[in-house]
């Protein structure tokens, strides 16, 4: 079993084809998206400030930003893809450095705790045999002069969430889980988000019980990621920003020909199947309406006139009425009551764990006591049901509408 991580998971969970293309086979793109290309170049800002830090060298924030702008030209090139068509490098490169310079004056002079690393590669596993293995880097670990632990991240995204979702993060909960297997000596853990566009810090801690349930959860996760046979993708608005978009079967015919010319775009064979379904599609649907509509208008006609057949030309109509026996449906109240008598009676098989259908089927042809018959109709009620059935040419072959 390979060694998880909280991002592979994610990954699954977003779209189970965009794991299997990046986690089983392995496909690498050069591709990246500017988002990402910001948050990290960002993140080794950060990194670079409390390393330096640890040497007793505390950068200014001129210092800091000059580093970015060398970074960003170093890196900067045509695989970074903007997806924004209204945004350019500018836009990016000024985020980015607003959200050094928040996170520089809103947190100065950093001695609030003590760094114990940056980016640290943690692995630990999840069940006591060591089956379940889960790896993950956090951004920064540092210890309070309580004894406390803190598990940094750093947030570069243009959303501010609600501080429930700090408190149902899976991502730094599981980093506990590694954290206090490597300090056991801690006195506690703080799970800590810097939201570096908002100067704003969230907080979260974890009890041991909710701890062993995300085990548990996590467990059951990776069980179902190696269950799974079929990958299929699922479309969202992270489609935008995945580098696999090329290469997915839900949208390479929409990408290959909503830029072409009109021209082209009409006579692409895709096109012209996705037409004319809808074209027909649009038909029926709008046919069985006014079918359902005329229906009526014949029941109502033969109810008005007392009539069973109705006279077309070269048909008929027919119309029967008849009475069915309708049982308590799964929410109505009297339910339990009818699935139990039906159990006591060992009957309950026989109807398919209680479907009405067959229910009322084995009343009329099952050889059952007829004091349980009597019982079991006690619970139903009485309804109308109407049939139209048309004959061609008065033959008496036709379709039946119920």
């Amino acid at each position: 079993m390979p060694v998880y991580s909280h991002s592979r998971l994610e990954t699954f969970e977003n779209c189970p084809l965009k794991y299997k293309f990046r986690y089983i086979d392995g496909i690498k793109k050069a591709e990246q998206g500017v988002e990402a290309f910001l948050g990290g170049l960002v993140h080794e800002v950060l990194r670079k400030l409390y390393d330096d830090l640890q040497l007793e060298k505390l950068d200014t924030l001129d210092e800091l930003l000059d580093f970015f702008a060398a970074r960003w030209k170093q890196a900067w090139g045509p695989h970074v893809r903007i997806v924004r068509a209204s945004m350019t490098e500018q836009n990016y490169f000024d985020y980015g450095t607003k959200c050094i310079r928040n996170f520089y004056e809103r947190n100065a002079p950093f001695r609030q705790s003590q760094t114990l690393g940056t980016e640290v590669h943690l692995t630990f596993p999840l069940d006591g045999e060591g089956k379940y293995q889960l790896q993950g880097y956090v951004d920064r670990i540092a210890r309070r002069a309580d004894g406390t632990i803190e598990i940094h991240d750093y947030k570069t995204s243009r959303t501010l969430p609600a501080q429930e979702k700090a408190d149902a993060d899976r991502q730094l909960a599981l980093y506990q889980i590694g954290v206090q297997r490597q300090w056991p000596e801690a006195r506690g853990v703080e799970l800590i988000w810097h939201y570096v566009a908002f100067r704003e810090t969230q907080r979260s801690c974890r009890t041991a019980q909710q701890l062993v349930q995300l085990r548990h959860q996590t467990i059951e996760l990776i069980d179902r990621v190696e269950q799974t046979t079929r990958f299929d993708g699922k479309r969202s608005n992270l489609c935008d920003w995945c580098e696999y978009k090329p290469d997915c079967p839900l949208w390479q015919h929409p990408d290959s020909v909503l830029a072409l010319p009109p021209a082209q775009f009409k006579a692409d064979d895709g096109v012209r199947l996705a037409d004319e379904y809808t074209k027909i599609k649009f038909e029926r649907d709008t046919l069985e309406l006014r079918l359902e509509q005329l229906k009526e208008q014949v029941i109502a006609f033969a109810r008005q006139r007392n009539l069973r057949i109705i006279q077309g030309s070269g048909a008929q109509l027919s119309v029967r009425l008849s009475e069915a026996e309708k049982f308590p449906g799964k929410r109505e109240e009297e339910r339990a009551a009818l699935e139990a008598l039906l159990k006591g009676a060992g009957k309950w098989e026989e109807i398919s764990e209680l479907d009405t259908a067959a229910l009322a089927h084995a009343l009329e042809n099952a050889h059952w006591p007829a004091a349980l018959v009597a019982e079991v109709r006690r619970f139903a009620t009485q309804v109308e049901r109407v049939s139209v059935t048309l004959h061609r040419d008065g033959k008496g072959s036709g379709e039946e509408k119920s």
